[in-house]
């Protein structure tokens, strides 16, 4: 490859002439290392010698930020280090040779995921139900209800269940907010009842006012975890695959040049990623990297925080406005200062107490995860807590630790409330995978609350699948705090079809034997029924119960009866949602976040789907309900044309929603009723007219040509029709009368006589 200079010295004496003009404007072909970028750009010629602009550059692949140069800057392309170039003045073209370490690498994202669209929300009011009937001693009824009214400015609910029946008949409010998100900007304002944030060494509680915060579920596509990339480079057009654990994860293309792998999936805790390039001669180049993933951790530069103000609740489900009369602030954040460190702070205030404290992840390579945190309180409770941790996961081992401790009269916002921080907390977490089907966990949680002993729990569970249809499990525990506190059980489950499942366990639990044997059959998604039997004993007395449950378009219900210990109750349970929106109500399953209301236009009884799947058919007024969407992620929802009338048509059969959380979103397909019919044209002696003549519907302008046996077909007919025939040697005019029929939406007409054209005179 030649550079500049020599280029300049070795040129053709005609080609010396033709540069020797002192600096002109030059529009060139450009390719990179040989390879063509179908690119014509703007040089500036001095001599032979080039520059172009920093935009310039960048659109063909170079790393400004290693030349430091802005894009308006004209670079001299000969003083660039490590950059040559062989100019041809005569093919108007220069092929740059660039170092890796001059471009920008090509990105591969290995998740596939596309940036998520922008969310909508229609208008419109849901009420979701969850009526419950027993009977024991007397008659209970409890009626659980949900108001929610949501449009583009927000989501408003308020929750509550009324009781009916036994000594007292009351109401007991539960939440009441109004929220709006912005997926712009990732955030969430609530206003009304909610719950604090929290870090895993602080507490929540609910309080009633404000809350503000960074809320990562409005990009489902963001990954907020540090994930490892693989950087590579290929000299010409390369396959590559990503193999995680030996198990491909990716495959797919890359350009000639550097690339880099982001967003490697399939992976949380230590692992190894093999990098394999193959070119179209089978040449293959393999690189492997260790990786560790934290998913509690936040990749460099990302941040979630949230504040709140309020007034704390008390006695949540048993009184409906028990709110604390002083105010309360709280706040948390957390900040991903590098790949490796990712930091946390807390802090909560009220009258007379004042808590705050900061904590931090720290990635130790492939070692692990420590965390740690140190806060402290003053006022009312004075004191400290120290907690620290440490998670190591692997596929052949993991193990997950954590312990706290108190200093002091430490206390927060929940002390207030009579819920006391306890002293002394531990948890020791080891699990071993036996090959592919076996794995073995151990667990030891400590904890001790003020002025009680404190408690030991140990337990050790072994599992294995017998069969890609039947679990063995085997599990024990033990309180070392107490006597005549341990139990042991074995369980053996089995799986027959896809929803049908049956098992049997036994057992001793703090010296009494237990055994269970049951069966049960879930409710298919689509709708249909479902059962569950169950005869055992426990705690020293007999259990016996069986449930059936039918799953429809409207809701689930649900029927019980239960005998223990010589007791029998029976229970009922029916839960849905009615909906109100464009103009309709409609019953529906119980709505718990987003859903999509689907429009026929009048339609009944087209089919519906949902990501391929059938769902129902559109009901006498053409509206089918759609509920369980992934908020703010792509839905798509479909109809089947085939169950629509002939005489139909519409401008497509698919639509993609994204809707806001706990909002409806309104799926409207076009349909169109319109008239045609299939014409039989002859000649005045009964001929049918030639194949190929081409017919012009006057009254609609449509065009359409006539077929065999003089048959051709016309859209948009009125009462009165008029064609006019021109072509294959014919010149005519065809009339003919319309009368729409519900009997026969799409008739053959005729034979329909095409009176011949007068001649025009020379």
């Amino acid at each position: 490859m030649l550079g500049a200079p020599a280029l300049a010295a070795d040129t053709p004496d005609q080609l010396v002439s033709f540069g020797s003009i002192a600096e002109r404007d030059v529009f060139l072909e450009v390719s990179i290392n040989g390879a063509n970028t179908s690119q014509l750009l703007r040089f500036r010629d001095a001599h032979g010698r080039l520059s172009v602009s920093g935009a310039a550059l960048r659109s063909i692949g170079v790393d400004l930020s290693k030349l430091g140069v802005p894009d308006t800057r004209e670079v001299n392309l000969d003083a660039v280090a490590g950059l040559r170039y062989a100019y041809d003045p005569a093919a108007q073209s220069v092929d740059i040779v660039l170092p890796d370490n001059l471009r920008v690498p090509y990105e591969v994202n290995t998740r596939g995921l596309p940036a998520t669209p922008m969310a909508t929300a229609g208008r419109g009011l849901v009420l979701n139900y969850d009526a419950y009937a027993q009977t024991d001693y007397d008659y209970r009824v409890a009626l659980y209800s949900e108001q929610r009214y949501f449009d583009s400015n927000g989501v408003f609910s308020n929750s509550g269940t009324a009781y009916m029946g036994g000594s007292a008949e009351r109401y007991v409010r539960y939440d009441t907010y109004w929220s709006r998100s912005d997926q712009e900007t990732l955030q969430t304002l609530r206003l009304g009842d909610t719950i604090t944030s929290s870090l895993n060494w602080s507490r929540s509680l609910r309080v009633a006012g404000i809350q503000w915060g960074r809320n990562f579920a409005l990009r489902p596509d963001l990954v907020t975890f540090p994930v490892s990339s693989l950087s590579a480079s290929s000299v010409v057009p390369s396959a590559v695959s990503l193999y995680i654990n030996g198990v491909q994860q990716f495959s797919g293309n890359v350009p000639p040049g550097p690339f880099v792998v982001n967003q490697i999936p399939g992976i949380t805790g230590a692992g190894q990623a093999t990098l394999i390039t193959r070119d179209a001669l089978g040449r293959t180049v393999s690189t492997s990297v260790p990786l560790y993933v934290d998913t509690r951790m936040l990749a460099a530069g990302l941040s979630s925080w949230s504040v709140e103000a309020g007034f704390v609740r008390r006695q949540f489900s048993l009184r409906s406005f028990d709110y604390d009369n002083k105010p309360v602030l709280t706040a948390s954040g957390r900040y991903g200062y590098s790949d490796d460190l990712t930091l946390e702070a807390h802090t909560e205030a009220a009258a007379g107490l004042y808590n705050a404290g900061a904590g931090a992840f720290v990635k130790l390579g492939q070692a692990g995860v420590v965390s740690g945190s140190l806060s402290g309180s003053a006022g009312s409770h004075g004191g400290a807590q120290v907690s620290l941790g440490y998670q190591y996961v692997r596929p052949e081992f993991s193990i997950d630790t954590q312990a706290t401790r108190l200093i002091g009269d430490y206390g927060d916002l929940g002390s207030r409330e009579d819920a006391p921080v306890p002293r002394q907390t531990e948890r020791v977490t080891v699990a071993l995978p036996l090959g592919r089907s076996q794995s073995v966990a151990v667990s030891y949680i400590g904890y001790r609350m003020p002025d009680v002993p404190m408690a030991k729990l140990g337990s050790a569970t072994y599992t294995a699948n017998l069969h890609s249809r039947v679990v063995l499990t085997l599990s024990a525990y033990k309180d070392f705090s107490q006597s005549n506190s341990e139990g042991v059980f074995l369980g053996l489950s089995l799986m027959l079809g896809d929803r049908t499942q049956v098992g049997a366990s036994v057992g001793r639990q703090a010296g009494e034997d237990t055994y269970s044997v049951s069966a049960q059959s879930s409710v298919p998604y689509e709708g249909g029924w479902g059962w569950a039997v169950q005869n055992g004993r426990t705690g020293g007395m007999q259990v016996n119960q069986g449930q059936v449950q039918y799953l429809g378009r409207y809701g689930l219900v649900a029927g019980m009866v239960q005998d223990y210990g010589g007791r029998t109750q029976a229970s009922a349970q029916a839960t849905g949602s009615v909906v109100l929106m464009d103009g309709t109500v409609i019953p529906s399953r119980r709505i718990n976040d987003s859903f999509a209301l689907v429009s026929t236009d009048g339609t009944p009884d087209v089919a519906v789907l949902h990501e391929n799947r059938k769902l129902g058919r559109t009901n006498g007024s053409g509206y089918l309900l759609v509920p369980d969407l992934n908020s703010y992620q792509t839905n798509r929802i479909a109809i089947d044309p085939e169950d629509l009338p002939v005489d139909v048509r519409l401008d497509s059969t698919k639509a993609v929603v994204v809707p806001q959380a706990g909002a409806g979103v309104l799926a409207t397909f076009q349909v169109e009723k319109y008239a045609a019919a299939s014409v039989i044209l002859t000649t005045p002696d009964g001929a049918f007219l030639p194949v190929g003549a081409e017919v012009a519907h006057v009254e609609s302008g449509n065009h359409s040509v006539v077929g065999y046996e003089g048959l051709t077909f016309v859209e948009d007919l009125a009462a009165r029709n008029r064609l006019r025939v021109r072509g294959a040697g014919v010149s005519c005019v065809a009339e003919f009368d319309y009368t729409p029929s519900d009997s026969d939406p799409m008739p053959t007409l005729g034979p329909v006589v095409c009176e011949p054209l007068p001649r025009r005179q020379p």
